[in-house]
This record gives C-alpha cells, sequence and structure tokens, in this order.
C-alpha cells in the first residue's frame, strides 16, 4: 500500500486545511489581542490583587478582632492557646497581603498597622496569660477557704454548745439562792461574755470567710475596695474575740484558725490582692481590645481607598477590551464557518469511504472469532481497510487449518485417555496380585511352621490333660489346695496357648498400607516366638536396644523377619560342621536411618545365585519346602517402606542380610505406602 492512499494521509490533508484557516484568524487577530494582553496584564498585577486582598483582608480581620476577643476573655489555658495559635496563623497572612498591589506609601503604612497589631495581640496574650495564673491561685484559695470554714465550724461548735452548758448549769445551781455572791456574780458574768464572745467569733469568722470566697467573682473594683472595708472591720473585732477567748484553754484550734484566716486577709498573697489585680488586668484587656478594633478599623480604611482607585482603572480598561472584543467577534465567525464547512466534508468522506467498508470487514471478523465458517472479503481500494481485509482472510484460512488440526488432537488424546485407564487398571491388578503373593508368602511360612506350632500346642494340651487328671483326684480326696494348685497350672498353660494363636492370627491377618513409628526389638522377639521348636535359644543373639524405631508397618516387617529367619534356620540345617549354629540379629541407628543385620553361619549362598535371590519363584531348597517367593515379597515390603535390603554370602561360612529403614524422627509418622509407590 502506497503512502499517499493511506487514510492517515487524507486524513492530514483535511486537518492541514482547517489548521490553515485557523492559523490565518490567529495571526490576524494576533496582534490586536497583543493589545488587550497589555491591558488585562495592568489590570490583573495592579488593579486585581487589590480587590482579591480586600475581601480577604476584611475576613482576616474579622477573624483577629474575633480571636482577640476571645484570648481577651479566656478562661482556661486551652482556650488561651487556641486563640494564641489562631492570630498566629492570621497575623502574617495579613502581613502577607499587605504587599499585594499597593503602592508605596499605602504599602508602608499598612505594614506600620500590622506590626502594631502584632505588638497588640502580645501584650493581649500576656495579660490573658497571667489572668489565669492569679485565677488558678484564686481557686486554689477558695478551695482552701472553704476547707478552713468547714473545719472552722466543725470546732466552733462544740465550744459554743460546751459554753451554753456551762451557762445553763451555773443558773440552775444559783437558782436555789436568794442572793449572789460577788464571786458567783463575777462567775456568771464571765461564762456569759464568754458565750457571747464565741457567737460573735463565730459569725464574724463565717463572714470574713464568706466574703474572702466570693471577692473573685465581683466584676467591679468599688465591690472589691467595700468588701475589703468590711473585712478589715471584722478581723479588728475577731482580734479583740481572740483576747478574750484567750483565757479559755480550749479555744487554741480558733486561735490558730484565725491567725491563718489574717494570713489570708493581710498576707503578701492575699485574695483581695490578687482579685484586684484580675480587675486591672481586665480593664487593660478592653482597653487593648479598643486599640485591636481602631487598628482594624484603619487597615479597612486603607484598603477601601486602594478599591476606589482601582475600581476607577477597571472601568477605564473595560471599554477598551469591550471594542477589541467585538472586533475579534467578526473575524471568529468567519473563521468558523470555514472550520465547520471542512468539518461537514470530512464527516462525509468518513462515513461513505471508511466505516462502511471497515463495518463490512469487523462483520466477517466477528462470525470469524465465534467460529463461523467465512468466505473471502472483497474491499475495494488500497488503504488500511484493504490490508485490514487481506489480514482477517488469511486468518480465516488459518483458522481452518487450525481447527482441522484440532480436530486430529481430540481424536489422539480420546486414545490417550482410554490407554491411561487400561494401564491404571493393569497397576491395580499388580497391586492387588502383589498382596496376594505377600498373603501366599506368609501362609506358606506357616506352612513349614506348621510342625513346630503343632508341637507348641500338643505339649500344652498334654499338660492340661494331666493337671485335669491330678485336680479330679486331689478334689475326690478333698485336698482342694492341691486341686486349686493344677487348676491355676492349667490357666497358665492355656493362657500361653491363647497368646500363641492371638500371635499367629496377627501375622496371618492382612496388613494395612500405613507405615508408622514401630519398635524395632518386640517385632523381632514376636517373630523369634514362631521359631521357638526350630530355634534353640543358644542358637540366637539378639543386640537390639528396646527403645530403638523404624518408620515401617508392624506385620509387614514382622514377615521380613520371619522370612529370614526361616531362610537362616533352612541354611543352618545344611550344615554338617561342627561349628555351633548362630543367627546373630543387631540393629543401630545412622543418621537418619537404622540399620537392621541378620547373620547367620549356614551354607551360604553361591555368588551366581546372589543376582537372583530376589526374583519371584527363586529357591535353591529342596521341591515342596518352599515357593522360592520370601525373599521377593521381602524386597518389595522393604521399598515400600522406602527402606533397602543388601545380601552377601561365601559358602559354607554364612550370609549377612543388611536392610536400612528410615528412622521417624526425620520422617512424618504416618506414610501411606501407596504414596510412596
Amino acid at each position: 500500500m502506497k503512502k499517499r492512499h493511506s487514510i492517515a494521509t487524507k486524513i492530514f490533508l483535511l486537518f492541514a486545511l482547517s489548521g490553515g484557516i485557523a492559523g490565518g484568524v490567529v495571526l490576524i487577530n494576533f496582534f490586536t489581542f497583543y493589545q488587550v494582553a497589555d491591558s488585562v496584564e495592568v489590570t490583573v498585577h495592579e488593579h486585581l490583587p487589590v480587590l482579591t486582598s480586600a475581601a480577604k483582608i476584611a475576613h482576616i480581620g474579622g477573624m483577629i478582632t474575633t480571636d482577640a476577643s476571645k484570648l481577651a476573655s479566656a478562661d482556661s489555658v486551652l482556650a488561651l492557646t487556641r486563640a494564641q495559635v489562631n492570630l498566629k496563623k492570621s497575623l502574617p497572612i495579613l502581613s502577607e497581603l499587605a504587599q499585594s498591589g499597593l503602592t508605596d506609601n499605602r504599602r508602608n503604612e499598612l505594614q506600620a498597622l500590622v506590626e502594631a497589631l502584632e505588638v497588640n495581640v502580645a501584650n493581649l496574650f500576656a495579660n490573658s496569660q497571667e489572668k489565669l495564673k492569679l485565677r488558678e491561685r484564686q481557686d486554689q484559695l477558695r478551695q482552701q477557704l472553704h476547707w478552713l470554714q468547714i473545719d472552722f465550724v466543725d470546732e466552733v461548735a462544740p465550744l459554743t454548745a460546751e459554753s451554753q452548758y456551762n451557762l445553763a448549769q451555773l443558773v440552775f445551781g444559783f437558782k436555789g439562792s436568794q442572793s449572789l455572791s460577788d464571786r458567783e456574780l463575777d462567775q456568771l458574768a464571765a461564762e456569759a461574755n464568754i458565750q457571747a464572745q464565741l457567737l460573735k467569733f463565730e459569725a464574724d469568722v463565717n463572714l470574713v470567710l464568706d466574703l474572702l470566697q466570693r471577692v473573685p467573682l465581683f466584676s467591679s473594683r468599688n465591690d472589691v475596695l467595700a468588701a475589703q472595708s468590711m473585712i478589715d472591720e471584722n478581723m479588728h473585732a475577731i482580734e479583740m474575740q481572740i483576747s478574750v477567748l484567750r483565757s479559755n484553754p480550749s479555744t487554741i484550734t480558733l486561735r490558730q484558725m484565725a491567725q491563718s484566716l489574717e494570713e489570708h486577709v493581710s498576707g503578701s498573697d492575699n485574695a483581695l490582692d490578687r482579685s484586684l489585680r484580675v480587675l486591672v488586668l481586665d480593664e487593660q484587656n478592653q482597653t487593648l481590645l479598643e486599640d485591636n478594633r481602631q487598628l482594624i478599623q484603619r487597615i479597612k480604611l486603607i484598603i477601601d481607598q486602594a478599591i476606589v482607585d482601582a475600581e476607577t482603572a477597571n472601568r477605564e480598561t473595560t471599554a477598551e477590551l469591550t471594542k477589541t472584543l467585538d472586533n475579534s467577534r467578526t473575524q471568529l465567525t468567519l473563521a468558523l464557518l470555514g472550520i465547520l464547512t471542512l468539518l461537514v466534508s470530512m464527516a462525509w468522506y468518513l462515513k461513505y469511504h471508511i466505516l462502511h467498508r471497515l463495518a463490512y470487514v469487523l462483520r466477517s471478523m466477528r462470525h470469524l472469532a465465534e467460529g463461523q465458517p467465512q468466505n473471502m472479503i472483497h474491499v475495494s481500494g488500497k488503504d488500511e481497510v484493504a490490508s485490514l481485509a487481506d489480514a482477517t482472510n488469511l486468518f480465516n484460512y488459518q483458522s481452518q487449518e487450525l481447527r482441522r488440526y484440532t480436530e486430529t488432537l481430540e481424536a489422539t488424546n480420546q486414545k490417550l485417555v482410554v490407554e491411561i485407564q487400561q494401564r491404571k487398571q493393569a497397576e491395580q491388578t499388580l497391586k492387588d496380585t502383589q498382596d496376594e503373593l505377600i498373603q501366599a508368602g506368609k501362609l506358606a511360612v506357616l506352612g513349614q511352621l506348621t510342625t513346630g506350632i503343632v508341637h507348641e500346642f500338643s505339649q500344652p494340651l498334654a499338660a492340661i490333660r494331666s493337671n485335669t487328671y491330678l485336680a479330679e483326684q486331689y478334689l475326690a480326696g478333698n485336698d482342694v489346695a492341691k486341686a486349686e494348685d493344677k487348676l491355676s497350672k492349667i490357666n497358665k498353660i492355656t493362657d500361653r496357648a491363647t497368646k500363641l494363636c492371638q500371635h499367629l492370627k496377627s501375622f496371618a491377618r492382612k496388613a494395612d498400607d500405613y507405615n508408622q513409628a514401630v519398635k524395632l526389638r518386640p517385632v523381632i522377639e514376636n517373630a523369634l516366638e514362631l521359631f521357638t521348636e526350630n530355634i534353640p535359644s543358644s542358637w540366637v543373639e539378639l543386640d537390639v536396644d528396646a527403645a530403638l524405631q523404624v518408620l515401617a508397618n508392624e506385620v509387614r516387617l514382622e514377615q521380613v523377619m520371619v522370612n529370614l529367619l526361616s531362610n537362616s534356620i533352612e541354611a543352618l540345617e545344611r550344615v554338617d560342621g561342627q561349628e555351633e549354629p548362630k543367627i546373630c540379629i543387631n540393629a543401630q541407628q545412622n543418621g537418619d536411618e537404622v540399620e537392621i543385620k541378620v547373620i547367620d553361619n549356614g551354607c551360604g549362598i553361591e555368588s551366581s545365585q546372589l543376582k537372583q535371590i530376589f526374583e519371584p519363584f527363586f529357591t535353591t531348597k529342596d521341591v515342596g519346602k518352599g515357593l522360592g517367593l520370601g525373599m521377593s515379597i521381602t524386597h518389595n515390603i522393604i521399598q515400600d517402606f522406602g527402606g533397602s535390603i543388601h545380601v552377601t554370602s561365601q559358602v559354607n561360612q554364612g550370609t549377612e542380610v543388611t536392610i536400612c529403614l528410615k528412622h521417624p524422627s526425620f520422617s512424618s509418622k504416618t506414610t501411606k505406602n501407596s504414596e510412596k509407590a
């Protein structure tokens, strides 16, 4: 496809023509707008910042006035800090706005007002901070006075009651007398005076304490001074009362409380002075707030004057812009008509020369994507749509070829599925056959042990018969003790026979497919019990730790040991030498494996036969003494355990069988044999 036939080239030419028309209009209006831009720039950089800053300054000024009022009236450290933080944020903003679009004289004047405002806010903060400290101390003193008043009431009430009681007793004592002596009159007058002074003392102290607690709540300096005058008069009366009550020892606590009250009234840090200082700070804050409002008003006045100047300049600039924009509007209208004509032409070309052909190709591609066979697509032209149609035709051909290949693969895959199923069935049949061979091997071993097993049962039966006869004789002779002894022996013989039956039943049953931790020594001892009549105890040397474990199946491992012991016994019976027959069984752990060795000094195996000992039905025994499955089954069982078996032998010297099994500590505790396979 040549470049000049492409859709991109044609569309580019249309856009270039439209751009040329637009560019001409732009050039025509460039010089006009250049002049307008100068006027707008003056407005933007000189006048608009003033108008913009005016609203912001008015807003910030209101915030500063509000926060200053909050600062002056703050009743907690949190409120004081919050108002201070807000002012610290607002003042820099106000200072920054003061630099926007103003003349130098106005900017300097405004900056001086902002600095004065910062000093005003700093003084407000200092006064309010000191006032909060004073009020905090006032609260502490008011609390102390409150508890002092409670203690005073608790102390003076019993004394007053005691004085009344004493006076009543005196009056009662003098009641029968016709006349009183001077001493009795003095005593009565003294007691009455004490009672009167106590009552006055109680009233005056309570009044002073109440006034001291109320002073911080006064909002007028005159009220505080009036309270101070009243407190001074009552304190003078209290001093006179104390001089009278000093002769009474019971009033020592009251005198100490009066002294403490004197410190609260006339001390260096008394409540009256603190209240006066708080009122002075409030008056100063009111003065500072008034100064703050005046500073804000002066700032707004400067901004208002700047706004008037900016509005006048804006009106002049607006008139010039209106005239220029009217001329530009006419030129742009003509340019838009030309561009609209080109766009209509472009839309007609895109619809009838591109979109219709492209829709035809896309419809064929959609059917092809849905898997429907398509005929060849014929599209006229040499542009991208024609190239897309050629590519679609090629894809249609290749998809048909791929469909044929897919059908062939599906047929082959079906054959593979059938073959896999057949192989799985063959594997299951092979496993079933192997299980049957293992069970046949067990039965063959039991068949070889029949003579010994019969002997194991015949001896207990004969002993039971003999002891039964003797027990009957003893019972006939009324010798119950001896009869019970014979019956006890019969029970022991019966238990031994029962244990042997259970062992044979356990050995003969079909084992499961799970390997687990198995103690090795009990398995070997159970296998040896089956050969009690065939192997004298002097023949066997067992060196296996009682706690040693291997990962295996207990029943199948016993079958392995029975097969090996059976072969060793057969080899020992075929030796005619004078050396004492020996079967040595030992085991030890080597790393993650346990090595088990079964060694005999029997007839041995020829080296040419060692390679065949694990083959099914291979045997060196006489006809009728074995099926040749023992070593094959043993080899398969060891492999199922994940272990290995190795045999070394020399003719007339003996045979050594080495089995390596995994130790449970290096493997999972339970493993299925089918998973290992």
